[in-house]
C-alpha cells in the first residue's frame, strides 16, 4: 500500500432512520475530504460533513445510476490517489448486495489502503420496523437473504430456509413468486412487502403467495421495498411497534428534544446563521462586567455568543461577575457545555416565564444583557423594563428561511411548531392548508398566537 495515497472507507449508512448509523461511520463522515453517496441513505447524514468536503452524489437507486459501477470505482481510486480521505457512503451494509466487495477488491488491486464499516442492512431493519422478526423460536430458526435483482435468463436461486428475505425485488416480483411456488412453497404462505423500511413513510403490504401479485398491484407497490416470506409475517399485528408511534413533522430545530413524542420527521424550514456585522456585538461583549444579568433564550443564542466571545479572545471567565438565566433545559445544558451553571431557569419555558421569574427575583435597577436573534418578540425587553431593569439587547444571529426537504404529508400525523418563525416559514412554503387528518400542535402560547393569527387551527402541545 502506497503511503502517498489517501485512504478509502466503505461505510454502511444503514436503512432509512439516520439514528441507526454507527458512531464510527459518523466520525469518518465528519473527517472525510470526499464523500461519494447514493440515494439509499438518510440525507441528513451529509450534514455531518466538514466544511469544504467534496460531496458527490453517485445516484444509485432502483433502475437508475448516475455513474456506472466501473466509473464509480475509478472515481474512488482517483480521489484516493490525490491523497484524500474518501468515504464511500452506501445505504444498508456495504457487503450485503452493496457491491462493496468489488470496490474493496479494486482498492486492493490499486495498492490503496481501505477499511469497511458495517451498516444495518434493510434486510433486517425493514422487518424490525414492520414488526416481523427474521427468526422466532416458535416459527423458524433459519433465514436466507436473497437479491431479487437478476440478469436476464438467470435462474433465481432460493435457499431452503424458514424465512426468506428478498432485496431489490420489486421489478422481478412475478418471477420471485413463481420461483417460490415452483420450489414447493405453499400458496397460503404469508408474504409482506416493506416499502421504504425504517423511514417515516414506511408502508407494509401483506398477502399470501397465491394472490400477492394482485395485492401489490392494487397497492401500487414501489421500490425500494423488502419482501419477507414465511410464517413470521403473521407476527406484525402484535409486534408492529413503529406503526403505533405518531409521525411528527418538525419544521424547526433541535429534533432530539421531541423524540419522546413519536417519530420525528425533521424538515427544518429555518436555519440560524451568523449576522453579517459583529462590530456592535463585539463592543458589548467587551464590557460584560457592566451587566448584572445575561439572558439566553435558546441554544442558538448560546452557540453564537460563545463563538463570538472566543473570536475576540475571551472565554467563559468574562461572565464571572454576571448572573445567568436561560429559557429551557436544553439551553441550560448547552451553557453547561461552556462551563456555565445557570442561576435562574423558569419552569415555564417561554419569555413570559423568564420575565415572571426575574420579577420575583427583583431586577429593579439591574443592568440586563439579552442575547437574541435579529427578529424576536419584545416580551422580555418590555417586561423587564416595566420592572425597572435596564435591558440592552445584543443580536448574535438571525434565522433565515430555507427550502427544506420534501415531505409526504400523507404519512404525517402531527405538525409541531416550536416558534413563531417556524409557523411563518411553513405558511410561506405550504400556505395555511393543513392536510387531511393531521393535527397541529404549538409549543407555548406565543407560538399558538402566531398560528391563530395566520389562520392555522392549532392547539397547545400537552404537557
Amino acid at each position: 500500500m502506497s503511503k502517498a495515497y489517501g485512504k478509502v472507507y466503505l461505510v454502511g449508512a444503514g436503512p432509512g432512520d439516520a439514528e441507526l448509523i454507527t458512531l464510527k461511520a459518523c466520525r469518518l463522515i465528519s473527517q472525510a475530504d470526499v464523500i461519494l453517496h447514493d440515494h439509499l441513505m438518510p440525507p441528513e447524514l451529509l450534514d455531518l460533513a466538514k466544511p469544504g468536503a467534496e460531496v458527490i452524489s453517485v445516484g444509485k437507486f432502483a433502475g437508475q445510476h448516475t455513474l456506472p459501477q466501473d466509473q464509480m470505482n475509478h472515481l474512488i481510486i482517483e480521489k484516493a490517489k490525490e491523497g484524500k480521505i474518501v468515504v464511500r457512503l452506501k445505504g444498508g451494509d456495504p457487503y450485503i448486495f452493496g457491491r462493496g466487495g468489488e470496490e474493496a477488491q479494486r482498492c486492493y488491486d490499486e495498492g490503496i489502503e481501505f477499511e469497511v464499516v458495517p451498516g444495518i442492512s434493510s434486510a433486517i431493519a425493514a422487518g424490525c420496523y414492520a414488526g416481523i422478526p427474521a427468526t422466532h423460536r416458535d416459527y423458524t430458526s433459519s433465514v436466507a437473504i436473497v437479491t431479487g435483482h437478476r440478469q436476464q435468463e438467470q435462474d433465481l436461486d432460493i435457499p431452503k430456509a424458514g424465512t426468506v428475505i428478498f432485496l431489490m425485488g420489486v421489478a422481478n416480483l412475478p418471477q420471485i413468486i413463481q420461483a417460490l411456488l415452483e420450489q414447493g412453497w405453499a400458496p397460503e404462505t404469508p408474504i409482506a412487502a416493506v416499502e421504504r423500511g425504517a423511514c417515516y413513510d414506511q408502508r407494509v403490504v401483506k398477502g399470501r403467495l397465491a394472490d400477492f401479485l394482485d395485492v401489490a398491484a392494487k397497492a401500487q407497490l414501489r421500490a425500494p421495498a423488502v419482501f419477507i416470506v414465511g410464517r413470521v409475517v403473521e407476527l406484525d399485528d402484535k409486534l408492529g411497534w413503529f406503526a403505533r408511534k405518531p409521525r411528527i413533522y418538525l419544521p424547526g430545530t433541535h429534533p432530539r428534544r421531541y423524540q419522546h413524542l413519536g417519530t420525528i420527521v425533521h424538515r427544518p424550514l429555518i436555519n440560524p446563521v451568523p449576522i453579517s456585522d459583529y462590530s456592535q456585538a463585539d463592543q458589548v461583549l467587551g464590557r460584560l462586567a457592566e451587566f448584572d444579568w445575561v439572558l439566553f433564550t435558546s441554544t442558538n443564542g448560546v452557540k453564537f455568543f460563545f463563538e463570538r466571545l472566543h473570536a475576540i479572545g475571551l472565554d467563559s471567565r468574562a461572565l464571572a461577575g454576571c448572573k445567568v438565566a436561560a429559557i429551557g433545559q436544553t439551553t441550560a445544558a448547552r451553557l453547561r457545555e461552556d462551563g456555565i451553571l445557570v442561576d435562574l431557569q423558569p419552569e415555564l419555558e417561554a419569555s413570559e416565564g423568564l420575565v415572571a421569574e426575574l420579577a420575583r427575583a427583583g431586577v429593579k435597577g439591574a443592568r440586563v444583557l439579552l442575547v437574541r436573534p435579529r427578529t424576536a418578540r419584545n416580551v422580555i425587553t418590555e417586561g423587564l423594563a416595566a420592572e425597572g431593569a435596564f435591558v440592552e439587547p445584543v443580536i448574535m444571529y438571525e434565522n433565515i428561511e430555507v427550502e427544506g426537504l420534501d415531505t409526504d404529508f400523507n404519512y404525517i400525523d402531527w405538525i409541531l411548531f416550536t416558534s413563531g418563525s417556524t409557523v411563518r416559514a411553513y405558511v410561506n412554503r405550504y400556505g395555511t392548508t393543513i392536510p387531511g387528518t393531521v393535527k397541529v400542535y404549538c409549543l407555548g402560547r406565543p407560538t399558538l398566537d402566531v398560528a391563530t393569527k395566520l389562520g392555522i387551527a392549532a392547539e397547545l402541545l400537552p404537557s
